[in-house]
């Protein structure tokens, strides 16, 4: 009897753990097909991909919105170690299609793209286009800059969209080489579409006053960048080679009048503007089909409108001729609210800084890009330990120029450079337009050969703004 009870304790016993195993079994089975299908459902899907004129074929790889943007495969230890590890083995931890970023100063639209050879498949140059979206209308918005990724073997471009047609679900993206200017097309996902913002718009002419003056918008005139000449001239044929990166986007362009008492007011540039549409989109080419735009314009007085734009600080005087070598001076000063310093004149050539001070250890292959504008900023950043990056820029002036340290000037105030000769005139420096990376601010002196002693003046520019929302349909 004994012998009975304890068998039967021996079966439950098996039996229960035969129930705990199978229960496992269906756990790991359940959870191996959990994971299968978000692995499934988590890769990336192909890139859709586009045929254009010149043979090559396009990848759209991604469509980013936002100010912050990537794309690519994230590769932690290629690069934070690359530069200390073997040749090998940062061949081995190369990523295929390398992360790329892009930050943009406001909400921008991205796409970014490669391109392929058609015979062999393998990644090629995807540069040389005209990349555009058209709207439902049939207008064209062309990119408003872009951004080239590249290594060895791999390279793409981010096409950076400040305007386009944002409330449309679908976009119809437009590539267009430049060598053949024969388009192709491919619709593409918004991520971020939007419904037009409700305005009231005036029709013209409407006049604002601020303090004593007057800025009059007279009338709107619809121009269109990148279009070939109406009528054939002298330059036609060659139109299109000179403008072969231009888009034909049509735009309005405003006209203005800046009176005091009724006056024309001179000693003032021309109004610098900007316009806004109910989508959100802001630029100068908004095409022509929207009811209403706002219209924002800047004035800003000249620097030798001394009433306007009153002297900060005086600095030594220099004597051209005899610039051989930089002159420091590291003078602090105020303009308004601004803390500046006036760092120093250098003579032509290459100048580079480094968190905002010059560097006398200047890296080679910073100069002039070939081809490129006549001044202007080049820069360079190398990983000097496996958590610190470091940049360096370059500035590449044909002529001598100032240089002043301006980190936090404030917006919309801008600074100014005038140089007194010794016959009393004013003459301006010119300002480096391609802008002032570690608030280092370039004035280069463009003056006749005659003028070889002049006196620098830093004058504080402080504009008179206004706003008009109108109506740009009969």
């Amino acid at each position: 009897m004994e012998t009975t009870k304890s068998t039967s304790a021996v079966e439950q016993k098996s039996s229960g753990l035969k129930k705990v195993f199978w229960c496992f079994v269906a756990l790991a089975l359940l959870l191996a097909v959990t994971f299968i299908v978000l692995v499934w459902t988590a890769r990336p899907k192909p890139p859709l991909q586009l045929s254009v004129a010149d043979g090559r074929i396009f990848q759209i790889e991604g469509v980013t919105y936002g100010k912050k943007h990537s794309i690519g495969e994230p590769a932690l230890i290629y690069e934070h170690f690359r530069p200390w590890l073997p040749r090998g083995i940062r061949q081995w931890l190369e990523p295929r299609h390398p992360k790329s970023t892009i930050t943009t100063d406001r909400p921008a639209l991205v796409v970014w793209v490669n391109a392929l050879d058609p015979k062999g498949g393998t990644n090629i140059d995807c540069q040389g286009v005209r990349v555009q979206f058209v709207d439902s209308y049939g207008q064209i918005f062309a990119a408003d800059t872009s951004s080239w990724h590249g290594g060895q073997a791999f390279w793409r471009v981010g096409h950076i969209f400040y305007v386009y047609p944002r409330d449309e679900q679908q976009l119809n993206l437009r590539i267009v080489p430049w060598r053949t200017n024969f388009a192709s097309n491919i619709e593409i996902q918004n991520p971020n579409p939007v419904q037009p913002a409700r305005w009231n718009g005036k029709p013209l002419p409407q006049v604002k006053t601020i303090g004593d003056v007057e800025l009059e918008l007279t009338q709107l005139t619809i121009r269109t960048n990148g279009a070939p000449p109406q009528s054939p001239g002298a330059n036609s044929r060659n139109y299109y080679f000179e403008h072969h990166w231009e888009s034909p986007t049509a735009y309005f362009e405003p006209s203005w009048k800046f009176r005091k008492d009724g006056n024309e007011l001179s000693g003032w540039i021309e109004p610098e503007w900007i316009a806004e549409d109910p989508l959100g989109n802001r630029g100068i080419r908004l095409g022509i089909h929207q009811p209403v735009l706002r219209f924002l314009a800047t004035i800003y007085p000249k620097a030798d409108n001394p009433s306007a734009a009153p002297t900060v600080a005086t600095l030594p005087s220099i004597n051209l001729y005899h610039l051989a070598s930089n002159i420091w001076w590291n003078t602090p000063c105020t303009a308004g609210t601004n803390a500046i310093v006036a760092m120093g004149i250098c003579p032509p050539g290459v100048h580079v800084f480094m968190d905002g001070e010059y560097d006398t250890n200047s890296p080679s292959g910073m100069g002039a890009v070939r081809g490129g504008a006549r001044s202007g900023w080049t820069g360079q950043s190398w990983r000097s330990t496996p958590l610190q990056v470091k940049h360096k820029d370059g500035h590449y002036t044909p002529d001598a120029t100032i240089y002043i340290r301006a980190p936090d000037l404030k917006e919309p105030e801008r600074l100014a450079v005038r140089l007194k000769d010794s016959e009393g005139k004013y003459w301006e420096a010119a300002p480096e337009p391609q802008g002032s990376p570690q608030g280092i601010h370039p004035f280069m002196l463009r003056l006749p050969s005659e003028v070889t002693t002049v006196v620098p003046e830093i004058v504080l520019l402080r504009p008179v703004e206004a706003e008009f929302f109108i109506n740009t349909q009969p």
